[in-house]
């Protein structure tokens, strides 16, 4: 420990520091080559009173870490020595090399303990925090990543920031800031500010409202297919990223323009990404990204986010393209998380390490040998055969599995029930390598990963019909409402052996939300949509501004210096908090009939204020907000969702897919439930004053046909406003309806149909007018 307080003081605080060590014993890896012959570490700092994996993980550097808070920026005034913020995250591949490389060197901690006050910051227990810095380090390096160095003043703005160095670099170039600090501290101080008004106006700032672009999403949809890798999928060159909410607005519009090119893009780069190492083909899930342009070589670390919105799209894909590869991956990304990423009273963990045994990636990867050790000589010819697999490999002497063609013609090569024989073989060598030094797992619950995560889960088990996946989603969900959610349903972010911790941040908020909001439309069970509601209101008394039309990020009683509270609506590696947050003002809007506590906020009218203030964001930079964009268009073409409501959420009407993969023949079902003292006007109603129910292609439709449709016979009659009675349907009823292509152009692979669903609801004092649903099916 280094000598910042009085000798008394420090001893007190070492004292109280071991105590956390001791009442810690067993629960956490001292990750340090500093050990005594007792099994105690040489070295203590204030990480070891914290409950984040990563934090712990620091708790014996020899370097004086303290948690970011007040704390360390009064030290660093009363010292007048400049700050070094480390962020990084727990299963961060860089982040551990630097740690044992730097900062569990000796010699490094002493320049840093006699020149500096450090801060280690998980980035995800403060994103808002790490989102601030990341900006500052971009606008100085030009580049972004982790671990990220940087270099503070005492009120949090930075001067110089960085990522990984080697120690020999890093060690000079603490001294060579040092030297700056002492001897041009108003230059450093000049820089800061810049940087600092820099961050602010980027995130923070005020902004022009303007109407979006008319052609703004034509345009990015022209602008991506220009910097795309065509024999590869995905954004041309390395490393790459899965870039989900790119992604997500080129399905959707695809399915909603049939642009040949642009479903194009998403079906290459989806089976790229499904084919390649950064997929884990043996125990399923992503990996976050990969190093090189083929999708081969993946960091190993996997992120739950990353498997809630591939597990998404993959989802989305299968039902605008039928193609049943898409509906595995899907299965196998969501398995892998229920089986080995879920807490046992429900909930998930926010993610899995890239190291083990030392070694990046060793866990996953396989030799020729350990595959014919581990499987019959049929059963290893296959993966051999399948994989690629050599003796020379294709990573560092061992193989990353992979599928150098696609799954359907390695299907066609292998002859009928190849899929079952293959997760069969691949099962036997999930449970092999189950055997390995497993990848550290963090596992705290991130409120808006796992929300976000549940949110997949649940529109996947509906889709699916899948009970078990429903039910796990709704188990999840009791938990976080137990545990995050307070009694005036503030939230907090972290749930972690127990305990609770972290204000929540927009994005816990909307992605809980989000998630209630699909399984009150899946479960009809007004507690999600309550809770759903509730929570909203605290998220705008706590997030929006009224004065920009815009939700914070953050919440407004943040640790530490806040040099900018952010208002960014962009896309990052998870999906824009703001654009999830209008998305679900829009719905509670729709379902506000059935929201038991009475509200004086008008949600849409909110939310259209809300995607207007970002008109000028997203005309600037629109491939950064493509969630925003999504929202917009939303408005403008129609939802795309299999659940939809009318006249405030008085009929809900939901579609079940029957069958999906045929390219020529559609089956499916039309669920209405109605709100209590509501009917609809049935298919047999004759009287020409009313509009009965029925379902048929949109005029707009050119590629299906309905070919027939079975209505439920009449469930009784109403007689509105004592006049001539007429049939009707009530509380739940369903039709089902067969489709059949009347033309496959050689061009056109798009597989969605356009569907349009009339209806009028009436009750037993009057009728309202009727109105019609489009559905993409």
């Amino acid at each position: 420990m280094s000598k910042i307080t009085s000798k008394s003081e420090e001893t007190k605080l070492e004292r109280t520091l071991r105590v956390a060590e001791s009442n810690k014993e067993g629960t956490y890896e001292k990750r340090t080559e500093h050990l005594n012959s007792d099994g105690t570490a040489v070295f203590i700092n204030r990480l070891v009173q914290e409950d984040s994996p990563y934090l712990l993980q620091h708790a014996h550097n020899p370097v004086n870490w303290f948690p970011w808070g007040e704390e360390a920026f009064e030290v660093s005034r009363s010292l007048n020595r400049p700050i070094f913020l480390s962020i990084g995250y727990s299963t961060c591949h860089w982040c551990h090399v630097m740690e044992v490389e730097s900062f569990d060197n000796v010699e490094v901690a002493k320049v840093l303990n006699e020149h500096f006050v450090s801060i280690k910051m998980d980035r995800e227990q403060y994103p808002d925090i790490d989102e601030i810095y990341m900006t500052g380090l971009q606008l100085i390096s030009g580049h972004g990543g982790w671990p990220m160095s940087n270099f503070l003043l005492a009120d949090g703005k930075p001067f110089f920031a960085a990522t990984y160095f080697p120690p020999p670099n890093f060690r000079q170039l603490l001294l060579n800031i040092v030297d700056a600090w002492n001897e041009k501290y108003p230059e450093l101080e000049n820089s800061a500010n810049k940087i600092s008004d820099s961050i602010n106006k980027m995130l923070g700032g005020e902004r022009e409202v303007v109407k979006l672009n008319e052609n703004l999403a034509k345009n990015v949809c022209e602008a991506l297919s220009q910097r795309e890798d065509r024999s590869l999928g995905g954004l041309a060159g390395a490393p790459k990223f899965p870039q989900e909410p790119l992604i997500l607005f080129l399905l959707e519009r695809a399915a909603v323009t049939r642009e040949v090119s642009t479903l194009g893009f998403v079906t290459r780069a989806l089976e790229g990404m499904g084919r390649g190492g950064i997929y884990d083909q043996v125990g399923g899930g992503f990996h976050r990204y990969s190093v090189d342009e083929e999708w081969l070589v993946p960091h190993f670390e996997k992120m739950l986010y990353n498997q809630s919105q591939l597990a998404l799209i993959y989802l989305q894909a299968y039902r605008f393209t039928g193609d049943a590869y898409f509906k595995r991956v899907c299965d196998q990304t969501l398995t892998y998380v229920l089986r080995d990423m879920q807490l046992p009273e429900g909930g998930f963990y926010s993610a899995t390490d890239a190291d083990s045994e030392g070694a990046e990636g060793i866990f996953f990867l396989w030799t020729k040998d350990e595959i014919e050790s581990a499987l019959t000589e049929i059963e290893a010819k296959l993966i051999i055969d399948v994989y690629g697999i050599t003796e020379v490999g294709n990573f560092e002497g061992s193989n990353i599995l992979n599928l150098s063609r696609s799954f359907s013609d390695v299907e066609k090569m292998h002859g009928e029930d190849f899929a079952k024989r293959l997760d069969k073989v691949l099962l036997k060598l999930y449970k092999v390598r189950e055997q390995r030094e497993h990848p550290l797992r963090d596992e705290k619950l991130i409120v808006a990963w796992a929300a976000a995560f549940v949110n997949t889960l649940a529109l996947a088990g509906s889709y699916f019909k899948n009970k078990d996946w429903v039910e796990s989603a709704e188990k999840a969900i009791r938990l976080i409402v137990k545990k995050c959610v307070a009694k005036d349903f503030r939230l907090s972010r972290i749930y972690l052996n127990g305990n609770v911790s972290i204000e929540g941040q927009l994005e816990d908020y909307v992605n809980l939300i989000e998630a209630m909001l699909s399984l009150f439309d899946i479960t009809s069970n007004l507690i999600f949509l309550n809770q759903a509601n509730s929570l909203m209101l605290k998220c705008i008394d706590e997030f929006w501004d009224e004065e920009s039309d815009r939700f914070y990020l953050s919440p407004a009683n943040q640790l530490g210096p806040q040099l900018t509270r952010s208002s960014s609506a962009a896309d990052g590696a998870v999906l824009s908090p703001t654009a999830t947050a209008i998305n679900c003002l829009y719905k509670l809007h729709q379902r506000k009939a059935l929201i038991t506590e009475n509200t004086l906020v008008d949600y849409k009218k909110l939310a259209d204020r809300g995607l207007s203030s970002l008109g000028g964001d997203v005309n600037e930079n629109p491939m950064s907000h493509t969630s925003v964009l999504r929202r917009a268009e939303q408005n403008k073409r129609g939802s795309i969702e299999l659940c939809q409501y009318s006249n405030d959420g008085l009929v809900k009407v939901s579609v079940i897919m029957q069958s999906n993969e045929d390219p020529s023949a559609k089956s499916l079902c039309f669920r209405v439930d109605l709100a209590p003292d509501w009917h609809v006007v049935a298919t047999d109603a004759t009287s020409q004053s009313y509009s009965p129910f029925f379902v048929a292609a949109h005029p707009k439709e050119e590629h299906w046909k309905v070919l027939d449709i079975y209505y439920p016979d009449p469930s009784g009659t109403v007689a509105p406003e004592g006049g001539t009675k007429i049939l009707i349907y009530e509380n739940e009823f369903r039709a089902s309806v067969n489709l059949i292509r009347t033309q496959i152009p050689e061009d056109d692979f798009s597989f969605s149909a356009l569907l349009v669903v009339t209806l009028q609801l009436c009750n037993d004092t009057h009728c309202l007018l009727p109105t019609t649903i489009n559905f993409r099916v």
